[in-house]
């Protein structure tokens, strides 16, 4: 491997990049103001983007064309940041900082290109944010070698000084968007994560709303009759003030912050004490936070050896001091809280671009990491869906667990759906639902005759992998994302989309009073079923498409239903097939509506077991010369031998 490979730190508010060099030491990169540290901004300009100290200059100026704390949005589908006639998501927005980090290396290492590179994310990142991180690297041009917990990256940085020792530390990560607190042993060349804790939604940005909102409170107490909140200018400027009174307050007791709105002005004193206790409830989360970790950790305060303040938002006075208090002793001094974390992930970023290459490690450090999210499945006990954990949070990562007690349910059964979860509640509305997984290919077998083993697995970026085996072929079963648009809670609520095929025997039998009947039979059962998650489609026995639908408007049902009339063969397949391929993979339902006298009913069955590997389950053993209504449905193909009126009556 010939490209230097580097260590990025994208924060919220600011980013960092390093290299490990000629001497095995790693080493931050100046951006090319000679600045170690990049703020996580960008402004654009008609057709440039600007990265880092100019774009947050300007963003006052420009409100409208400037992106910032972006990594709060990361893994989020539904974020967009719209400028001219151009949207970007947050993984987009991330591979521009990404990309202006790596060519800034590329100049100072006087590197043609980059290619490789580690990036660090939040301990309390889940899969979707991961994911996003290790795309938006990837988007920049970078082959990412790792994703790395930033409390274990920092960790990395200070064990490089104390190999061959044994110590418990206790890493507390304040940054400018994000929280996480981590237990981590260092013996001999060994970093591994005992327990970590966080919250991805909340840093040193919080402290500073916090303080805004507090002078737009006396700001419009001054001057009720004004509204600044809704002008974006005032707020990047108040925002601009209120962090370096933040600042400020770690160097000196009080500080005065001054605003000016439509010509009427603000002077507002801050002292440290009222920036504490406005902000104190966001401090006692993290302290929370640090508790619950050493419980799972199984330490007690007395057992952690070293703290370490990582992030910027350590250096506030209350931070340093309220966990001086809590561990009675002063947190380490030795790592720098902007940039052990970069330092940290250089590191991890030689180790792994030796091993990639097949050369020598330049520094013998190992890390052995954890699952920081438990992963489960939904699943059915008494009735009631419950979130199954396969995998416990805080299991050391890579980690994998196979369940083998998956079997068809019913005849011919090709698909087997799964939710994933992520989280520890009971409750799977309470959980991060990673995934609705539809697995395929399976061999048409009688009921619970096909025996599946479902896989799931942390890899050591702490992403989930699942995969899933035949297991009387081993046969690795081919899987997607269900294209169903419905989530947990319809499944619970038992609000599942459902998209209805009637088809209608419309042969020479079913002349006159058969006829009328089905159709005011076909009328109550639409009448009784028709919600907005149920659509209907009408198909006839002497067609090859539908007449009507797939609709939820009962008076196109209708209209279609007056025109039917009974003539000829009744050819069932027709429109079975026409049905099963127009309602593939909908959560179909067919009702079949006949006198039971069919021609070419063999062909008809065909795609009944057509329906039936397609997942629209179950086909009746016989189709001929039996009056009856019958449905397919998801579980099974009921075969009523009632009149159609009973039967949809009922």
């Amino acid at each position: 491997m010939s490209s230097q490979a580097i260590g990025i730190d994208l924060g919220t508010t600011f980013s960092a990049v390093a290299y490990v060099n000629q001497h095995n030491v790693p080493e931050i990169i100046p951006n090319a103001h000679g600045d170690r540290i990049t703020p996580s901004v960008i402004l654009f300009d008609n057709d440039k983007e600007i990265i880092g100290i100019e774009a947050e200059k300007n963003a006052m100026g420009f409100p409208g064309q400037v992106a910032q704390f972006i990594k709060r949005h990361m893994g989020d589908p539904g974020y967009r940041f719209n400028y001219k006639d151009k949207s970007y998501s947050a993984i987009e927005l991330s591979s521009l900082l990404i990309k202006n980090l790596k060519e800034g290396a590329q100049k100072r290492l006087n590197q043609e290109e980059i290619k490789y590179a580690v990036i660090t994310v939040p301990a309390y990142f889940g899969q979707k944010e991961r994911k996003a991180t290790i795309e938006a690297g990837e988007r920049a041009g970078l082959k990412v070698l790792k994703i790395i917990n930033e409390p274990t990256a920092a960790a990395v940085a200070y064990g490089l000084n104390h190999r061959g020792s044994k110590k418990r530390c206790l890493v507390y990560d304040l940054g400018g968007g994000t929280f996480d607190v981590t237990i981590i042993e260092i013996q001999d060349n060994v970093i591994r994560v005992r327990a970590t804790e966080g919250d991805p939604k909340l840093g040193g940005k919080d402290w500073d709303d916090r303080l805004m909102e507090h002078v737009i409170k006396h700001f419009q107490e001054t001057y009720p009759e004004e509204e600044p909140l809704n002008d974006k200018s005032i707020l990047h400027d108040l925002r601009s003030r209120c962090t370096s009174a933040k600042f400020d307050l770690t160097q000196r007791p009080e500080t005065r912050i001054i605003v000016t709105y439509r010509n009427k002005p603000l002077r507002l004193t801050i002292t440290r004490k009222d920036f504490e206790d406005l902000t104190k409830d966001l401090l006692d989360r993290t302290l929370e936070k640090t508790q619950t970790a050493l419980k799972a950790a199984n330490y007690t305060i007395e057992n952690i050896d070293t703290v370490l303040l990582v992030g910027g938002s350590t250096r506030m006075p209350m931070v340093r001091r309220n966990i001086r208090e809590m561990f009675q002793q002063e947190p380490s001094t030795e790592i720098n809280p902007d940039e052990c974390v970069a330092l940290g992930a250089a590191l991890t970023a030689a180790l792994a671009a030796a091993l990639e290459s097949g050369k020598e490690a330049p520094i013998d450090i190992k890390t052995k990491d954890v699952a920081v999210h438990s992963l489960g499945m939904a699943a059915y006990q008494d009735g009631t869906l419950f979130n199954n954990v396969i995998i416990r949070k805080n299991t050391t990562i890579p980690f994998e667990h196979t369940v083998t007690n998956f079997a068809n349910t019913h005849n011919g059964q090709s698909m087997m759906n799964l939710w994933m979860l992520q989280g520890d509640s009971i409750n799977p509305l309470e959980c991060t639902a990673l995934g609705h997984f539809e697995f395929y290919g399976i061999p048409p077998r009688k009921a619970l005759e096909s025996k599946i083993s479902v896989t799931y697995r942390y890899n050591q970026n702490g992403i989930v992998e699942l995969e899933a085996r035949d297991m009387e072929t081993d046969k690795v079963l081919s899987h997607r994302i269900s294209s169903e648009k419905y989530s947990l809670h319809d499944v619970i609520n038992d609000n599942i989309p459902a998209h209805v095929a009637l088809i209608l025997d419309c042969s020479g039998s079913m002349y006159g009073e058969a006829l009328e009947a089905a159709k005011v039979a076909t009328r109550r059962f639409v009448e009784k079923n028709m919600n907005p998650n149920c659509s209907f489609a009408i198909f006839k026995t002497q067609s090859s498409k539908a007449i009507a639908g797939p609709t939820y408007d009962p008076a196109k049902l209708n209209k279609a239903l007056n025109e039917v009339v009974a003539i000829g063969k009744s050819t069932l397949h027709r429109p079975l097939q026409a049905a099963r391929r127009a309602l593939k993979n909908r959560g179909s339902i067919f009702v079949i509506i006949s006198d039971g006298y069919l021609s070419r009913a063999e062909e008809a069955q065909k795609e009944c077991e057509l329906a039936v590997r397609e997942s629209i389950q179950h086909s009746p053993s016989k189709l001929r010369h039996k009056p009856y209504a019958f449905i397919v449905g998801h579980n099974d193909w009921w075969s009523i031998n009632k009149n159609w009126k009973e039967f949809f009556d009922n």
